[in-house]
């Protein structure tokens, strides 16, 4: 029975310890921040990152509704 008990704590210990790395071959996207560019666009879009205005309901560049 304690035998049970350790083997399924050090199990979790594993999985817990391989979950938590990265893996980048799986990352689709990877943002390095948003910058500010003074042209009245606000936050980019965020499926495609392209430029948005505050009265934009849907992407300009990939159609993507918003809300």
């Amino acid at each position: 029975m304690l035998e049970m008990a350790l083997a399924a704590f050090l199990v979790t210990i594993a999985l817990v310890a391989i979950g938590g790395k990265s893996n980048t071959a799986t990352d689709t996207h990877t943002t390095t921040g948003i910058t500010f560019k003074g042209d009245g666009s606000d936050l980019p879009c965020p499926w495609c990152t392209a430029p948005t205005s505050e009265h934009d309901d849907h992407c300009p560049q990939c159609g993507q509704r918003f809300g």
